[in-house]
């Protein structure tokens, strides 16, 4: 497949398109066209596509960026909860 997420998803498009609409069965999309997708990866983003269109199917990886404000203190509330653990951990471990 492309590297270019954009054409990534146009080429996922193009075959469920093929899949869906032709008939091309699964191994043949495989063998004759390139698919690169686990059977069940495929089927997953077929319904994906059926029930968002293109957008279920574009990578989860875009638009993930947090700003400092958002990401500290959600760190910071993990960072207590896993003091609390190992402080509670400790406890135990010297009490058996």
């Amino acid at each position: 497949m492309p590297s270019n997420s954009k054409d990534r998803t146009r080429e996922l498009e193009k075959y469920i398109k093929l899949y869906i609409h032709e008939g091309v069965s699964y191994k043949k999309l495989c063998k004759e066209y390139g698919l690169l997708l686990k059977s069940s990866n495929f089927n997953n983003k077929i319904l994906s596509y059926q029930e968002d269109g293109l957008i279920g199917i574009q990578s989860s990886r875009t638009n993930n960026h947090y700003s400092k404000a958002f990401k500290h203190p959600v760190v910071m509330e993990h960072l207590e909860e896993v003091k609390a653990v190992l402080a509670e951990s400790e406890v135990n471990f010297w009490s058996d």
